[in-house]
């Protein structure tokens, strides 16, 4: 499996989810897909986002890696909604750090070791229509990776 398609299963069992879905009561949220977002509300992508993936190459050729990515959600959009919304995406965050505290990663591959999950920026509205909007936390993942022979 890929480092991406671990993010999207991990992120998926993240219980800030059916904490927000509790919010839009009556809405069931579809599953996270990869970089694909429905257009109806209540929808999830992790999108992957342009970056160095290398951040260190080690003598013997080991690399500490990293996958940036970005967490956007489709949902309602007004008032009430918003401050929802901002409130998910704080909560979102911390549970990325607290992750990174307790060591709980995605499972990678042979040859993988997770370092650190973490939000890189906050979140933000990236395009509001007349009821619904799309808003993205950007986020990394760093992970070592021994040299394959």
């Amino acid at each position: 499996m890929s480092v991406i398609s671990s993010i999207r299963d991990f992120i998926s069992e993240c219980p800030c989810l059916d904490e927000f879905n509790k919010a839009f009561s009556g809405v069931e949220f579809a599953k996270v897909d990869l970089d694909k977002l429905e257009e109806d509300a209540a929808s999830y992508m992790i999108e992957t986002v342009p970056a160095d993936p290398i951040i260190k190459r080690q003598v013997n050729g080991d690399t500490i890696r990293r996958v940036a990515f970005a967490f956007c959600s489709r949902v309602f959009y007004g008032d009430v909604e918003n401050i929802d919304t901002s409130d998910f995406y704080e909560n979102f965050s911390d549970w990325l750090e607290d992750c990174t505290r307790d060591g709980k990663f995605p499972k990678l591959s042979a040859g993988k070791e997770a370092r650190k999950i973490r939000a890189t920026t906050n979140g933000y509205l990236m395009d509001a229509e007349t009821n619904t909007a799309q808003y993205r936390i950007q986020c990394e993942f760093i992970y070592y990776q021994k040299r394959r022979i």
